[in-house]
């Protein structure tokens, strides 16, 4: 069962108007860093909107995000409170470019951040990692919520069929990943008896990448095309 919905979902026709198309948009490891973070930071509500403010960002950033950073031309918005996406400010979009930038300037990618994190923290792991470099409002303080939005980021980078997920990150390993999971997810996921937990946290995520780890213990968020499958034919209805 699974493994059909997973070779018929892990098909970027698809993923055309989802925010990953933008991140695909980008060639350099940097600009694709720097892009996946900004839209998996926006990925919450309608996809289509998620879509179009995603593309919004890649032209504010003149489809140059490592560029753009550098720049510094995010500067101006510091203490812009017009909205840039639903609750989000432009003085968050400020905080998150911000918050790379303090990378950017000191490590050549992101990925080698993470490593140097890891290799100077035996017990985390990558989420651990990006929740202590990314500050702005939407990026959780900790591992208490699903957070789902960085699973996904992470998902995006470290895959490496290069089907839908990009996998730049050749360093890391993706039987480390964590499902990305949302309410949508999260009822899926009981009806196929992969989740028991009624809260959407990160006790359920641990609990959901295990049984997925059931199927593919080297590759457990594969599962998410699956699960993404069963919601998108309604095989799995609420």
């Amino acid at each position: 069962m699974y493994s059909e919905l997973i070779n018929k979902y892990n098909n970027f026709k698809y993923f055309t108007t989802d925010p990953v198309a933008v991140v695909r948009k980008c060639k350099e490891k940097t600009d694709i860093e720097i892009m996946a973070v900004v839209c998996s930071w926006l990925a919450y509500g309608n996809r289509d909107q998620i879509f179009k403010k995603c593309h919004f960002a890649y032209t504010l950033m003149n489809g140059e995000p490592y560029k753009y950073l550098m720049s510094g031309n995010w500067q101006q918005y510091k203490t812009d409170n017009n909205s840039f996406y639903r609750l989000f400010k432009f003085s968050d979009f400020y905080n998150l470019m911000n918050s790379l930038f303090k990378v950017y300037t000191e490590y050549s990618d992101l990925e080698s951040y993470i490593n140097y994190y890891l290799s100077k923290n035996a017990q985390a792991d990558y989420l651990d990692a990006l929740l202590s470099c990314l500050s702005a409002n939407g990026i959780p303080k900790n591992k208490q919520s699903a957070c789902k939005r960085l699973c996904l980021l992470l998902r995006w980078l470290i895959r490496d069929d290069k089907i839908v997920d990009l996998g730049i990150w050749k360093s890391l390993s993706k039987n480390k990943l964590y499902i990305p999971l949302d309410v949508h997810v999260n009822r899926v996921s009981k009806k196929l008896g992969l989740l028991k937990r009624n809260a959407t946290d990160f006790k359920a995520v641990l609990e959901l990448t295990e049984n997925c780890k059931k199927y593919y213990p080297e590759d457990p968020t594969i599962m998410d095309f699956a699960l993404f499958g069963s919601g998108f034919t309604e095989k799995v209805r609420s």
